[in-house]
């Protein structure tokens, strides 16, 4: 069920995503970086949606 004006506030500023501390898709992966998909932990949630942006990796 989708529900109007949700934001995901994000402070990855090398991600393409990223414009003024909020993510600017309409929908975004999380996954872990741990056996079995199975976080214990928040720290060990990624953003799977994460791409670079080229002008922060071209500094």
């Amino acid at each position: 069920m989708k529900k109007d004006n949700q934001k995901i506030k994000c402070k990855v500023e090398s991600c393409k995503f990223q414009n003024d501390n909020n993510c600017t898709l309409d929908e975004i992966q999380v996954g872990c970086d741990c056996k079995h998909n199975e976080a214990t932990k928040n720290q060990e949630t990624l953003c799977r949606s994460f791409e670079c942006d080229k002008k922060e990796t071209e500094e």
